[in-house]
């Protein structure tokens, strides 16, 4: 992602970011550290979860997550899932990790397309299995495509 740190008309320090068109204040962006993943806020309203190395992403790790964006949301959000740790995911954890109320897109991003092909069946007979519809759940192999498909919320 062609990002620049710049000094905006309004005298503060802003991120730019080339493929979005988008400005927005550096210190708006906002980072949480969870017990097994990190989450950034990457525009107003989409933000990127860094599961770490080798955990199992479980039913405990996605109610974390929910009680984050109980206390930060009320408005729709998409989130980008990164891939660049390895790390799995138990039943619960792929049947729930996109069911929030206000998440209203998921993508999950991997730039390994191996890797990519292989998470992408795993999730699409997940959806099958569960009656899931996988029109707001995409896997991409681009993260600023991931990013501006996230933004049209």
């Amino acid at each position: 992602m062609q990002t620049y740190i710049i000094l905006c008309r309004c005298g503060t320090m802003c991120i730019y970011n080339m493929t979005l068109k988008a400005r927005f204040p550096k210190e708006a962006r906002m980072k949480y550290q969870l017990t097994n993943c990190e989450i950034e806020q990457l525009l107003d309203n989409v933000f990127q979860t860094t599961p770490k190395e080798g955990i199992v992403v479980d039913k405990k790790c996605v109610s974390e997550c929910w009680t984050l964006w109980d206390e930060i949301r009320d408005e729709p959000f998409g989130l980008l899932i990164n891939c660049k740790n390895s790390f799995s995911l138990s039943f619960e954890g792929r049947r729930d990790i996109s069911k929030h109320p206000l998440q209203q897109k998921t993508a999950i991003f991997c730039d390994n397309i191996v890797e990519l092909e292989r998470k992408f069946r795993a999730t699409a007979q997940l959806g099958e299995t569960m009656g899931h519809s996988l029109d707001n759940c995409k896997m991409f192999s681009s993260r600023d495509y991931a990013i501006k498909w996230l933004s049209d919320i």
